[in-house]
């Protein structure tokens, strides 16, 4: 072999050595950008601060000035702008308005195959990506993919006036692996943090409900868990069926504008087709980005300042309770796990609000029966009692009146005697007269008892009947030193179907029972009108009360010293003959009200202007 012959292998043996030692060092930089970012992603679970330091490091480590990544959902093949470094403000402003229209990154991201940007007609946005260059800049696109699913497309500007290399590529494409690893890890410990926290919330929800009748608490426990769970910033619950009035039963979170709790709203009128649909029968209606949406009624939403939200029928067995909105005052890309979550809340929601309401439906039939029962029981009760009190009341008033005129003749005889003796037998007999005076009194009042169901039906106006109660008993009252105030109350009334003179008689027994509650004076109100559909007539004193622990209304219960606690059994004797119903209430020391409640039309069989047996 020659001497130049050996030289020149001499030499091409250092060039390979020189080759393979610049190899292992780009190897070794490499090696080392992976290890670094590999360190510092390692156990991070934001998305954002992954992707910012996976920038950070290319950058660094590779002595490059710009880099950013989109994400997407393949689905929707639709990429957002996640993480930038060192890339021109108008261009970011021109991605987040405009989109990326017909540049590299969304063919590389349907595609998944590397791709390098040289000039403006592989990326037309090319010259904005970074400010301050005489020329644009190359850039690598690559692919975000994770087994086998593309995530989305990471961007690395080259030095001016250079390219990537394959092997830069090839580098690059791991190192985009590494991040979407790093990022699909932090997405299911996220996601399965939120499934943990969704599961805790949901088992306090079920918990709180799942013995509740009580509608207020089970609407409390939606609010809160669909604000916790769901991320809502404002919740509505509304109850009906009926999209003309639907009542606002819940309101929690961010003040609404418009709505208050308690109040009736009319979603046809206000022209809220979302609502109607809802209520109508059309499933969850979700809205991401009410000013993009074309199915919303945009003006109203702004309104609202709604930004995002979702309509949740509240249904069960074919049954329209209501519905359930959400609310967050910006858009909001409200996510399949979100949107399943809030359906199986409103669907739970239903459950509970319907078991509340048929233990109300149970529970007030139940009140109905046992009060109608206990109407028959003293129906029943006072008719053999009546019958009882008209038989003995007749054998009592004949001997009485017999008694009353033998004392008339003696009262005769006595006023021939001296005065002396006189002046005496006229007080014996005063008292006599007395007590015969009391015990006709007694037997009216059973008479009148064993009469209280011969009720005439005639239309009657009850503010004229009340109007001559107060002025028959005025005079009474002045010489009680009581004042009768006179008032009205609620809505006008029409003419009521009654027996005048038996109502009177019950208005005037509770008045003049009033004045006479009151000896060292006081004052009687007397008011009536229309509250909540039905005739109300109340008696009001400022008297000492009724005793705690006993029913007034009972027979031969009574408060007054030489009382016969027949008055008020008769009172409510007519008023129920009247298909209504008379309470008492009272506070020690703060007088006692009675109140009178009547139909505005008589019950069935309550109508007939004849006297009734």
């Amino acid at each position: 072999m020659s001497a130049k012959e050996s030289e020149r292998r001499h030499v091409d043996q250092e060039e390979r050595v020189r080759e393979l030692e610049g190899l292992l060092e780009k190897r070794g930089r490499e090696l080392a950008i992976l290890s670094h970012v590999a360190s510092r992603i390692h156990g991070e679970e934001d998305v954002e601060l992954i992707l910012d330091i996976a920038l950070e490091e290319i950058l660094r480590r590779m002595a490059l000035d710009a880099a950013w990544i989109f994400l997407g959902d393949e689905s929707e093949r639709k990429l957002h702008l996640a993480a930038a470094r060192g890339v021109s403000p108008t261009y970011l402003d021109a991605i987040r308005t405009r989109g990326l229209d017909d540049c590299l990154c969304p063919e590389v991201f349907r595609s998944g195959r590397i791709m390098q940007a040289r000039n403006t007609t592989e990326c037309p946005r090319m010259p904005t990506i970074i400010d301050g260059l005489e020329a644009p800049v190359a850039h690598a696109c690559i692919p975000l993919r994770f087994e086998g699913a593309r995530r989305g497309v990471l961007n690395v500007a080259a030095r001016p006036g250079e390219h990537f290399s394959d092997d830069e590529l090839r580098f690059l494409d791991t190192l985009g692996h590494q991040v979407c690893l790093a990022v699909e890890r932090a997405r299911h410990l996220q996601a399965e943090r939120r499934y943990n926290q969704e599961a805790r919330a949901l088992a306090a929800f079920n918990k709180s409900i799942g013995g509740s009748l009580d509608v207020a608490a089970v609407l409390d426990a939606v609010g809160t868990t669909a604000r916790d769970v769901v991320g809502a910033e404002r919740v509505h619950v509304l109850l009906g069926s009926e999209p003309r009035a639907m009542h606002v039963a819940h309101l929690s979170g961010l003040a609404d504008p418009e709505l208050t709790q308690g109040q009736t709203v009319d979603f046809v009128a206000m022209g809220s087709a979302e609502a109607v649909r809802t209520i109508e029968g059309g499933g969850a209606f979700v809205v991401r980005d009410s000013e993009t949406d074309p199915r919303v009624t945009r003006a109203l939403w702004r309104r609202w300042r709604v930004g995002a939200g979702m309509f949740l029928p509240l249904r069960t067995r074919d049954r329209t309770l209501g519905f359930m909105a959400l609310g967050r005052t910006q858009p909001h890309p409200w996510s399949a796990e979100q949107i399943e979550v809030a359906e199986a809340l409103a669907a739970q929601a239903s459950v509970a609000l319907d078991n509340a309401r048929l233990y109300e439906e149970a529970r007030e039939a139940y009140r109905g029966l046992k009060d109608a029962q206990t109407r028959i029981i003293q129906t029943e009760k006072l008719a053999v009692v009546g019958t009882l009190a008209s038989g003995l009341a007749h054998e009592v008033r004949n001997p009485l009146n017999s008694i009353a005129l033998q004392l008339s003749l003696l009262e005769r005889r006595i006023a021939a005697l001296d005065a002396s003796v006189s002046d005496e037998m006229r007080d014996l007999t005063g008292i006599i007269r007395e007590e015969i005076k009391r015990l006709d009194s007694l037997v009216g009042d059973f008479l009148l008892f064993s009469r209280t169901n011969r009720v005439q039906f005639r239309s009657t106006s009850l503010d004229a009947l009340l109007d001559e109660v107060v002025r028959l008993l005025r005079p009474e009252a002045r010489t009680a030193n009581v004042t009768i105030r006179r008032q009205r109350r609620g809505g006008d009334l029409p003419e009521l179907r009654m027996d005048a003179e038996k109502m009177k008689q019950v208005v005037i027994n509770l008045v003049r029972n009033a004045i006479e509650a009151m000896p060292d004076g006081g004052v009687v109100t007397a008011e009536n009108g229309a509250v909540d559909g039905q005739a109300r007539v109340v008696i009001r004193d400022t008297g000492p009360g009724l005793p705690e622990g006993i029913d007034v209304f009972q027979l031969f219960v009574t408060t007054k010293a030489k009382g016969t606690g027949l008055g008020l059994s008769i009172a409510q004797q007519i008023v129920l003959e009247h298909g209504g119903e008379i309470t008492a209430a009272s506070a020690p020391g703060e007088g006692a009200t009675f109140t009178i409640t009547l139909p505005f039309f008589p019950a069935e069989g309550r109508g007939q202007e004849a006297d009734r047996p």
